[in-house]
């Protein structure tokens, strides 16, 4: 269960607003797992996600404190093991306390704990475009751990194509979204 949607950000904002989407359907116990370059934006993403959950403060990441732990709607825990080597080193940080039922989890290069993430999570993986011109866009897939995500994934494609419209009037209108399943073609839709 790992299809999937996908789409481009064109801006930190909407990376942002990415975040923003997908936060009206996360529930305590749920795990977002984060992956990508240095830079791609995933402390970006999660700070779209922790605002529209009402967190008001800072939100950076958490590279060298390990965790953040943020009190919003929802106990939010941010972790980040970029800087761990081991799996013992995340199970030493508590991590398994951490994944509880009670608080959303997003974790940064999550891709390195996959082992240890419910299997149920979600998967969010942000690249950098090839195109030298477009330093700004990235390419944001989702993928699902669980049948659960699906109807989940649906709401923030309804949202995300309002409100990414919205905020680049320019653009063509055309759906910004493709299946992640198949090849993305030139402007969305594959």
């Amino acid at each position: 269960m790992r299809r999937g949607i996908g789409v481009t950000s064109r801006s930190p904002e909407e990376t942002r607003i990415l975040g923003a989407c997908l936060a009206p359907v996360l529930l305590p116990g749920d795990v977002v797992s984060l992956s990508g370059d240095l830079g791609a934006g995933k402390t970006v993403f999660v700070q779209g996600v922790c605002s529209a959950l009402g967190y008001s403060g800072r939100v950076t990441s958490p590279t060298f404190t390990l965790v953040n732990e943020y009190d919003a709607r929802y106990p939010i825990v941010h972790l980040d093991v970029y800087r761990l080597d081991s799996f013992q080193e995340v199970l030493d940080l508590g991590f398994e306390e951490l994944i509880g039922p009670d608080s959303i989890v997003l974790v940064e290069w999550g891709e390195a704990v996959s082992p240890l993430l419910p299997k149920r999570s979600l998967d969010v993986v942000l690249t950098r475009s090839d195109d030298l011109d477009a330093t700004e866009e990235r390419d944001v897939v989702f993928r699902p751990g669980s049948p659960d995500w699906i109807g989940k994934l649906e709401a923030l494609r309804t949202t995300a194509e309002a409100l990414l419209n919205a905020a680049a009037p320019d653009a063509t209108g055309s759906p910004r979204f493709w299946d992640a399943g198949r090849a993305k073609a030139a402007g969305g839709e594959a």
